[in-house]
Parts: C-alpha cells; structure tokens; sequence
C-alpha cells in the first residue's frame, strides 16, 4: 500500500512539471523574447490600424498656429496679464511673437528675438522716449505704468525741465505751467494719477464739499483740476451757497440784512470769479447829478453791497 501511495505522488509531481514547462514556453513553444515581439508587434498593428501614422510620417503633419489659450497653458504669468488688463493687445500671441522657443542661452539671443513695439507702432512719443519699456514694463498690460519712472524730470519740447507726463498729456502740463497752484507744487501727477495709468480721481477724494450732496461733476462747473486756482466762467444759476463755502462773510451779510440783493444771484453781479462790479452797471445814477457830483462813489452812503443800510422810517 506505502510503495502504491509514493507512485501516485511521483505520478502527481511529474503532471505538475510538465503543466508548468507548457505555461512557460506558450502552446508553440515560444520564448519569453520571442512573446514579448510578438505583443509589440501587435500593438503596432493594431495602431496602424486605428488610423496613427506610423512612425516615419510623425513629423510630417503641418500644424496650426497656437491659440493663445494653448500658450497661456505654461505663459500662465502672461495670459493673466493680457486677460485682466491687455487692452488692444488682446490678440493671437503669434502676432507678435514670430518666433518663440527659440532662445540659446549660449547665443543670448533674447533681444534678437523678442518683438519691438515699433514694429507696430513706431516711435508715438517722438525720439526721445525710444526705449518703449522703461514706461510700459509689461507688453501684456501695456497701460499699467510705474510712476516711479514717471517723476523723473526730463527736457520737454520747449527745453524747459518737466515732468515725463507732461510730454504725453502737453495740454494738462502747459495749464500746469500757467496757472500754478498748490496741485502743482505738493501734488503734482502722482499725487492723483499714480493708483493706475489713467486714474481719474474725484476732487472729493481730497476736498470737503462746499455743500452737502456736492458730486465731483459740480466741482468740474468752476474748478479744472490742473488749473485749480484759477476759477472758471460759471453759469448765472450757480447757487449762492455753493459761492458761500468761501466767501461766507458776504453771504451770512446778506441773508441777515434783506434787501433786493438778497434775492439775486452771486453770479448775476460776479460774472466771472473775482470780479467787483461797479453800481452803476445795473442801477446807473439814479440820485441826480448834483448829489453824484458830491459823493462819487455809491460806497460812501450805501456802506457794502451786501450789507446796506435799510431804512427803517415808516
């Protein structure tokens, strides 16, 4: 019975061995280097016949350009720039990039092959302002400036010494120049514009209003902001109250002491800011010519426009 039992084992174990020499070498009997070109073999078959071009063709495709999402896919820094604040620059990033991924840190070709915005165009502040990049610091945001670099004096077209803005905004800096004031003296460009490139602030931001409710478009009625101190033509409408933010001496006169001044306008006698009218423009001589003879001016009995003598006899 033992010697029956140890001829199955052996049996058993001989079956084992011969399954597993058939596992390995396949049912041809292949090797394992000769099954794994057979597989690679297959794999390009099959590819070739899914429609991919075999290996020779791979290079021989003409692709289009990139759009500028494909770009901004590594460009991150860039796209952003050109999507929040690129202005007209907002075009197929190969407009102006001819060439890209071309540089050679060995050839340090990076200027030779960046594009120049003379290229589009030229030279739009004149000669002197060639180097385009010391103003627009990023071609991606082309109107966001650093006013650092706009402080700095340079000659204007006048040869005298300005400010870099004024040669842009000429108009803002010639009324600058004429009508001098304290925005010209201690605030100048960057005290207001320096935020952002074409900041326009409100006078407000500054200035208290000279009535309750004032907006910054009623501030533009007497006061332009680069010439402040030089009040402008106003209309006859103008309220006395917004007058009486300075001159509240005259205005609290002449509500306190009613007369038919009271009721007209400041602007109906003050045409223009700063302006002293004479009597007789409106009421000519009324007393005769003996008593204008006598007293000359109107002021020696009337006392003050705004505060005149009422009489009180009944």
């Amino acid at each position: 019975m033992k010697k029956y039992n140890n001829l199955i084992i052996s049996s058993l174990a001989g079956l084992g061995l011969a399954s597993l020499l058939l596992v390995s070498c396949g049912p041809t009997g292949q090797t394992t280097g000769q099954k794994a070109e057979t597989a690679a073999a297959g794999q390009t078959v099959g590819a070739q016949a899914a429609g991919a071009p075999a290996q020779q063709d791979l290079y021989k495709m003409d692709l289009p350009p990139l759009a500028p999402a494909e770009c901004g896919r590594c460009h991150t820094y860039q796209y952003k720039w050109l999507k929040d604040k690129g202005g007209k620059h907002q075009m197929d990033c190969t407009t102006c990039h001819e060439q890209f991924h071309a540089y050679n840190p060995k050839l340090q070709n990076w200027d030779a092959i960046m594009p120049k915005c003379q290229g589009c165009h030229d030279l739009p502040h004149g000669e002197n302002f060639a180097a385009c990049m010391e103003c627009h610091q990023q071609p991606h945001a082309p109107k966001v400036i650093q006013f650092a670099t706009l402080e700095k004096p340079v000659t204007g077209p006048d040869k005298q010494t300005v400010v870099t803005c004024a040669i842009c905004h000429n108009n803002e800096g010639a009324e600058f120049a004429k009508f001098p004031s304290k925005h010209t003296t201690a605030v100048n460009c960057q005290g207001c514009h320096a935020k952002v490139h074409g900041t326009i602030p409100s006078c407000l931001d500054c200035h208290e209003p000279h009535v309750k409710g004032q907006e910054y478009k009623d501030c533009l009625i007497c006061h332009s902001p680069h010439s402040a101190a030089n009040i402008k033509k106003y209309p006859e409408d103008t309220p006395n109250t917004t007058c009486a933010a300075c001159h509240d001496t005259v205005y609290n006169a002449l509500q306190a002491n009613v007369t038919k001044h009271t009721a007209l306008q400041c602007a109906t006698c003050h045409v223009t800011h700063g302006q002293i009218p004479k009597c007789q423009d409106c009421h000519g001589e009324p007393h005769g010519p003996v008593l204008h003879q006598r007293f000359t001016s109107c002021l020696d009995c009337h006392k003050d426009p705004h505060d005149m003598p009422v009489n009180t006899k009944k």
